[in-house]
């Protein structure tokens, strides 16, 4: 590709969020991007949130959650909100926004794999349906969308690791 494709994602922390680890959380999200996808230039900012709306979601469990969100303030953007709240999962997201779960992250850096394989999942739900280089971004729950057979390959946690995919 002799031209970068510029994606634009805005990162929110809340108030109890310590600003720095997501300052560092983005840059891995960009790192990991920029490996997967050299042709897709990902631009993140970082910012305190202020107008967080939190919609119910009642998990298989049947227990409810309060998803913390934020609109994108740029067109073409999508929203992550971090978040210490428990949200019954590591993120959730979907069309533009989403929210990643902080102590999630720290666990999975804690037991040496890269937390920003939880990032990258939210922000593919965030561009699900757009259209990338002639082709949709598919679910990241659709591993056989694209053809790809079930990850074999377990990360330094022991959790499966869709990077092939996401590439």
């Amino acid at each position: 590709f002799s031209e970068k494709m510029r994606q634009a994602r805005l990162v929110f922390y809340e108030q109890d969020v310590d600003p720095r680890f997501v300052e560092v959380e983005a840059e891995k999200l960009r790192t990991l991007v920029h490996r997967l996808a050299p042709h897709i230039e990902l631009r993140t900012k970082v910012y305190k949130a202020k107008s967080i709306s939190r919609y119910k979601l009642t998990r298989p469990n049947g227990k409810e959650y309060y998803i913390p969100q934020h609109k994108p303030m740029e067109e073409g953007s999508q929203t992550l909100v971090v978040t210490n709240n428990d949200i019954g999962s590591q993120g959730h997201a979907g069309p533009e926004t989403g929210c990643v779960h902080k102590p999630s992250m720290e666990e999975k850096i804690r037991a040496g794999a890269d937390s920003a394989e939880i990032t990258i999942h939210e922000w593919l739900h965030t561009i699900y349906g757009k259209e990338i280089n002639g082709r949709k971004i598919p679910s990241p729950h659709d591993k056989t969308d694209p053809g790809f057979v079930d990850s074999t390959v377990r990360g330094p946690d022991g959790k499966k690791q869709w990077l092939d995919w996401y590439r």
